[in-house]
């Protein structure tokens, strides 16, 4: 396994009093790729899809929103399993709790709130 989902801009800078960061979810494989976005903070954070599908070679939007509060360790986690091209229900292989499919794995986004 390579890289098979990225994001771009790969870190979030924002600030502890709040405000948003705009990213790019990046399928690098040759399979179509479902998603699942989770929090480490869910009270601070929320993001503008939390399930998609993304085509071979295309990009998805990713909006990061952060609510003001007290700056800590939080980080995404954007899990991702390879789907038939048919596939329109992108909750179908997360349905377990853990990603299922040919391709499966996770990326991790360090959100770094400042003061």
């Amino acid at each position: 396994m390579g890289v098979e989902l990225s994001l771009d801009p790969p870190v979030c800078p924002i600030q502890a009093n709040g405000g948003t960061s705009k990213h790019k979810i990046i399928n690098h494989c040759d399979k179509m790729l479902a998603y699942k976005v989770k929090s480490s903070n869910n009270s601070n954070y929320s993001v503008n899809t939390i399930y998609g599908l993304i085509q071979i070679g295309y990009t998805a939007d990713l909006i990061i929103t952060r609510k003001p509060g007290k700056p800590q360790a939080d980080r995404l986690v954007i899990q991702f399993a390879s789907v038939e091209q048919t596939c329109r229900d992108p909750k179908a292989p997360f349905a377990t709790g853990q990603p299922v499919g040919e391709l499966c794995g996770e990326t991790i986004i360090k959100l770094s709130a400042a003061e």
